[in-house]
Parts: structure tokens; C-alpha cells; sequence
């Protein structure tokens, strides 16, 4: 016959371990200590504040107050570039003269202009050309489309008191292959051209009228009705 197997008791096993592991920690001096560190700490009390008696603490943006005063130097300087910008914008669009070919209402960059330096209507821009027979806007040219499309320098037109602008050229006949090339008026024309200044220079022209009038009067000697729509 086998033997029986008896179930080994496992709480007096675990007993014995525990008074096992008492008498070594006594034998050590280690029993006072963990006892220590088994204590529990003292709850800390915290002492009662009345506060029904303290003033109220609100932030600047519930109470109505400015921001501080480094973001509120920088809203100000804001405002005043806003206000310098919507200004100098109203006085270019009631003061400025607009270019006949370029249409850009601008202020001048010459030194002695009255108009767009001091804002005196009541005088001509010295940043335009005026036509001599129609004074109409028709001959306000600035500088850089006077130079590019026609080939002309403010200087001399300003110097010629008798300048005449392409329109009255073309009407009064003193030359009918000189005309505006702004490209709204060649459309009244019907003239189906391509015009800028990029093409007329590469091309060895001095500017685009003068490129104009010479295709144009080739066109015509050689019977061409191509460039007319």
C-alpha cells in the first residue's frame, strides 16, 4: 500500500517564519527601527483663513483695464502705421495723378513737386506730362511709361513748353504712325498687337512706339492688314 500524503499546514508555516524573522531582526536591533518606520506620520493641521474679510482678486480684462503697457505700446504703434497708411492713401487717391498708360494714380518722386510734396492741388504734377494743345489726361504720362513706350525723357518734355502728347500727334496729323499704344486704345483701333517693352528692346527698337511705327508702315507699304483686327 502507498502512504498518505499529509497536507502540510501552511499558516504555522507561515507563524514560524514570521517569529523566525522577529528573532533575527531583535538579535540585529533592527526591531525598534522598523517600528519607526511602520509609524504613521502626524497629520499636518492647516489653520483655518478667513478670507470673507480679504478683498476680491480680478483680472485686468474683467475689470475694464488697459493692457499692459508693453502690449498696449505695440497696439498703439499699430494704430498710428494704420492710421499713417489709410491717410497717405486717401491723400495719393485725392491728390495723385493718374498715368494715361500705365492708369496707376502714384505721387511723384521729383524733388520740387508741389503737388505731391505738399499737397497742393492747385499745382501741376511735375511727375506727368501735360500736352501742350489738349491738357486733358490724356497726355499725364510719368517717367518710367513716357521713357519705355515712347522713348522720351521727362527733362526734354518738361523743357519743351510745346510737347505734344500721341493722341493730338495722331489727331492733328503730325504723324500718323505715332499714337498711343496703351492697350485699351489700340483695341478702339482695332490694332491686334502684342506690345510691351521687353519685346520692343530685344528687338533693337528704342521704345514700343517706335516699334510700332515701323511694323506698322512696313505693314502698310507691303499691303498687310494682318496687325488690324
Amino acid at each position: 500500500m502507498g502512504r498518505l500524503r499529509v497536507k502540510p499546514n501552511y499558516e504555522e508555516l507561515r507563524n514560524a517564519r514570521i517569529l523566525e524573522n522577529q528573532a533575527r531582526f531583535a538579535s540585529l536591533g533592527l526591531q525598534n527601527i522598523l517600528g519607526e518606520l511602520r509609524t504613521k506620520p502626524e497629520k499636518r493641521k492647516h489653520n483655518k483663513v478667513d478670507y470673507s474679510s480679504a478683498p476680491l482678486r480680478r483680472s485686468n480684462r474683467l475689470k475694464g483695464d488697459s493692457a499692459p503697457s508693453s502690449k498696449k505700446g505695440d497696439d498703439g504703434i499699430k494704430e498710428r502705421l494704420n492710421q499713417e497708411a489709410l491717410v497717405q492713401r486717401s491723400n495719393r487717391l485725392r491728390v495723385g495723378v493718374c498715368c494715361h498708360s500705365c492708369m496707376e494714380k502714384k505721387f511723384c518722386d521729383e524733388e520740387d513737386c508741389k503737388r505731391c510734396g505738399d499737397l497742393d492741388m492747385g499745382q501741376p504734377c511735375l511727375g506727368m506730362t501735360d500736352c501742350s494743345i489738349c491738357h486733358s489726361s490724356n497726355g499725364f504720362l510719368c517717367r518710367e511709361c513716357l521713357k519705355n513706350r515712347y522713348g522720351e525723357e521727362m527733362e526734354e518734355v518738361r523743357a519743351n513748353k510745346e510737347w505734344i502728347c500721341p493722341h493730338c500727334t495722331e489727331e492733328k496729323g503730325i504723324n500718323p504712325y505715332w499714337f498711343c499704344n496703351r492697350l485699351l486704345c489700340l483695341k478702339k483701333r482695332n490694332i491686334a498687337l502684342t506690345v510691351n517693352t521687353y519685346k520692343a528692346r530685344k528687338m533693337g527698337y528704342k521704345s514700343v512706339a517706335h516699334m510700332l511705327m515701323d511694323l506698322l508702315q512696313g505693314a502698310v507699304k507691303g499691303g498687310d492688314d494682318k496687325l488690324f483686327g
